[in-house]
């Protein structure tokens, strides 16, 4: 989340801007940290937040690890990232600021979490943060960089997927409103001239053609409308949006991809985390904010603050979490890697593993999707066309 700051610096110069992070108490805590006397902080909201691009984590993420282990200064490395975009495009204007705000005495961090330009994930930032004071800032850059170069990889792979079953549905829906609405009328007269009796098939093609040519564009407005209110309500009201994510998880095959995707993105996190330096219950907590549905999110932040009052990470998940909702060997794994104190070793190779299932039941959907796809819209396509020759039929043979 954004805050809006004003204050003053140890200078005594005004300063002003935005900062993120997760609650208003870390808000201020960092204004502290970087040596601001805050004025006031507040809670900023706007409808078209930008946020940090995962390209631009990746080419920083990449490209710095590399100039910091050559031994070029963290400014300089900014500038030359920089020079590969437009002097006038906010990549450029971000990592201009950030070189700025770095010489006029910031850390890093600090840089990262003032700029203006971008809204910086919180995991990013207290990773940054603790990689800094623990001195592997560019090992942990690339580890960045390499994890979220893999989720943006997943998320082509699914949308690549998804291309071809989308355009099948769409170009037989367009078929078949347009035999409903077009061609069926058109010989509608024949059977009214007739006036025999029509079989039930051709009674409900008629129906269903007389339905869609009055209510086809009220029906298309209405669904652009439910689908932009359900949107709007999912991402803006946090109850309903609560209560959608728990439905969702309970969707058939749906269900459990989205929990593996979810708990493999918090595990690399976590693992991230750890491997950074951070205090165990503050690394649980910033990986919480990383999972997208927010019931697993409150359900991971409940652990987190039963971490903190004293009980082990095994306990708690067993306590919060019910059955089927999080995977019997994601509870297994944590277990042993408390035991062991390689819990950030196993985070990481069940995020790997969640990561391949995912992969394998995308495909094996993708094999199932397009022949039912076919057989599906075959049959309705195939139903309103000899729901329309029966009587055609009838009345030759009648003749």
């Amino acid at each position: 989340m954004t805050y809006r700051y004003k204050g003053y610096d140890k200078s005594g110069k005004k300063r002003k801007g935005i900062i993120s992070a997760n609650t208003l108490e870390d808000a201020k805590e960092q204004l502290r940290h970087m040596g601001i006397l805050t004025e006031s902080v507040k809670a900023s909201h706007s409808l078209f937040t930008t946020r940090f691009p995962p390209s631009l984590i990746i080419t920083l993420g990449r490209n710095l690890s590399l100039y910091l282990k050559a031994g070029i200064s963290l400014p300089k490395g900014l500038s030359l990232i920089a020079e590969n975009f437009p002097s006038r495009s906010k990549q450029y204007r971000f990592l201009e600021e950030t070189r700025r705000l770095i010489e006029s005495g910031g850390s890093f961090y600090d840089a990262l979490a003032t700029q203006n330009v971008y809204k910086i994930p919180p995991f990013f930032l207290q990773t940054i943060k603790i990689a800094q004071k623990s001195g592997n800032l560019e090992t942990i850059l690339f580890e960045l960089s390499a994890y979220v170069q893999e989720q943006e990889r997943i998320k082509r792979d699914i949308t690549k997927a998804f291309i071809y079953p989308s355009f099948i549905l769409l170009i037989a829906i367009g078929m078949i409103n347009f035999m409903l609405t077009t061609i069926i009328p058109k010989i509608v007269d024949m059977f009214e001239t007739t006036k025999s009796e029509l079989p039930t098939s051709t009674k409900i093609t008629l129906a269903l053609s007389r339905f869609f040519q009055t209510y086809s564009w009220i029906i298309a407005i209405a669904i652009v409308i439910a689908v932009l209110l359900l949107t709007f309500s999912w991402k803006k009201s946090a109850h309903f949006g609560y209560l959608m994510d728990r439905a969702v998880l309970k969707i058939p095959l749906f269900g459990t991809m989205i929990t593996a995707m979810e708990l493999g993105r918090f595990g690399r996190v976590m693992a991230l985390l750890l491997q950074s330096g951070v205090p165990f219950a503050k690394a649980l907590n910033y990986a919480a904010q990383t999972i997208g549905n927010r019931y697993l999110q409150k359900l991971f932040g409940n652990i987190a603050t039963q971490i903190v009052e004293g009980k082990s990470f095994t306990q708690a998940v067993r306590e919060n979490v019910r059955r089927d909702e999080v995977p019997n060997d994601f509870i297994n794994a944590v277990a042993l890697g408390e035991k062991s104190s390689h819990l950030a070793f196993s985070l990481k190779s069940l995020s790997e593993l969640y990561a391949q299932q995912n992969r394998d039941r995308i495909e094996v959907m993708l094999a199932l999707l397009e022949p039912l796809l076919m057989l599906v819209i075959g049959g309705i396509i195939g139903f309103l066309v000899i729901s329309m020759l029966l009587p055609i039929f009838s009345i030759s043979l009648g003749e």
